[in-house]
């Protein structure tokens, strides 16, 4: 019986400490490992096999080697983009490794009176036909849902799977109530299997005769993503056996590393106090050989929060050999210091609140500008400012790479006609 491999949002690049960087690798190279030890006939990538359209060259290097192994037993990788490594205006490194023959895009497209029409790519060994639509920044792939020839992809017989890079209302997990989707009815029907990605949790079930399955990412993108595994929640990617319909999805679990995780409540306590609670608990931590994160929540009765000495935590928990620390004190306040205070559980958290709330002072016409909508924007328009030069890079070239990525995650012409 013929069968295929479902990962997704692997995020190559994704993060700055080589440690992190070196697990997100890991975690693909075990997921490809056991591909070929499990004999799939191909694996499905759902978008956002890279963390950006250019990610550092050194980390393409490792990926490529266990791709080029995966090709070498004849097990072939179909993909699409994700909003992460799609860029409307430079080449990305998903379509260089394409043309070297590593994978095959399954997006295909073309218009034909008015109608976007997708093509199938046939896996030879398998027979299964697959095709997709790509992910891009802030949801706007919902356009070409929009103008969709579903008719023809329905009609077409046989064993099919459909890739999509983004949530769907029916199948999207509450705590993400507010993440961008697209409803079911705007899917082809008929399908045999809906590989989706870009949400990072695991997902799957029967909607409306849609099987839909997200496996979420195999390790994580920031720290929300360790947040979550350090909490329980199993990363990992499905193998899907098939026939003329899907027989069975096995979700297969990828695990690189341990994690520990406390939470501190200062509510009422003195920085003196919590310095000394604190201090207890990574002193009776387990941290060795694990990724520790400590959370510290709170308003504290009396001292600043800056009395409380975080480094000293973090330093007694490498020296009690945490591979790395992680201390979130985002929400930790004080009675007696008054500064600026955002709720969030992370940098990201801390962006949201703030545009959010300088959002609500601006009398702006537009709708893409307001409520919601305009914090994505905003968001979206950071991380390209935030982007590095890549090394080698010009400055005029970097300046032009920016603008026009600037522009096109604006849309100007739209934003103000």
């Amino acid at each position: 019986m013929p069968k295929f491999a479902h990962v997704s949002d692997l995020h190559i690049g994704a993060f700055r400490l080589p440690l992190l960087q070196s697990l997100v690798l890991e975690a693909f190279n075990k997921a490809m490992d056991i591909c070929i030890d499990r004999e799939v006939d191909f694996v499905v990538v759902s978008g956002d096999l890279f963390d950006s359209n250019i990610p550092d060259m050194g980390l393409v290097n490792a990926a490529v080697r266990k791709m080029s192994e995966v090709r070498e037993k004849g097990i072939r990788l179909y993909v699409i983009y994700g909003s992460h490594d799609f860029s409307p205006t430079q080449t990305s490194i998903v379509d260089i490794l394409e043309s070297a023959g590593l994978f095959t895009k399954v997006t295909k497209s073309k218009m034909d009176g008015g109608r976007l029409k997708l093509e199938f790519t046939v896996d030879q060994r398998s027979k299964a036909k697959l095709c997709g639509i790509s992910g891009r920044r802030r949801g706007i792939e919902k356009e070409y849902y929009d103008i969709l020839d579903r008719q023809s992809l329905e009609e077409e017989p046989g064993f099919k799977i459909f890739v999509l890079h983004g949530a769907l209302t029916e199948f999207r997990p509450k705590r993400l109530a507010q993440m961008e989707s697209l409803p079911l009815s705007l899917l082809p029907r008929g399908f045999a299997y809906y590989a989706g990605g870009h949400v990072h949790e695991r997902i799957e079930g029967i909607e409306q005769g849609y099987t839909v399955a997200y496996p979420g990412p195999l390790f994580g993108a920031d720290y929300s993503d360790l947040e979550s595994s350090a909490m329980g929640l199993e990363r990992g990617f499905f193998i899907v056996d098939f026939s003329d319909k899907v027989e069975d999805i096995e979700f297969v679990p990828v695990k690189v590393c341990e994690y520990e995780m406390k939470e501190y409540d200062a509510e009422g306590r003195n920085s003196v106090k919590a310095q000394s609670d604190l201090q207890e608990i990574v002193n009776n931590s387990t941290a060795r050989g694990k990724l520790f994160l400590l959370k510290v929540a709170g308003e504290m009765s009396g001292g600043k929060t800056s009395d409380i000495d975080f480094q000293r935590l973090k330093n007694t928990l490498k020296d009690r050999g945490a591979l790395e620390v992680f201390i979130n004190h985002t929400k930790l306040a004080s009675k007696d210091y008054t500064a600026v205070r955002v709720a969030g559980g992370d940098v990201h958290d801390i962006e949201e609140a703030l545009f959010r709330e300088k959002l609500g002072t601006i009398n702006v016409l537009n709708p893409r500008l307001k409520g919601e909508a305009g914090v994505r924007l905003s968001k979206d328009t950071l991380k390209v400012w935030t982007q590095p030069r890549l090394e080698n890079e010009e400055k005029g070239t970097y300046d032009r790479r920016i603008a026009e990525e600037t522009l096109e995650t604006l849309r100007l012409e739209e934003a103000f006609s």
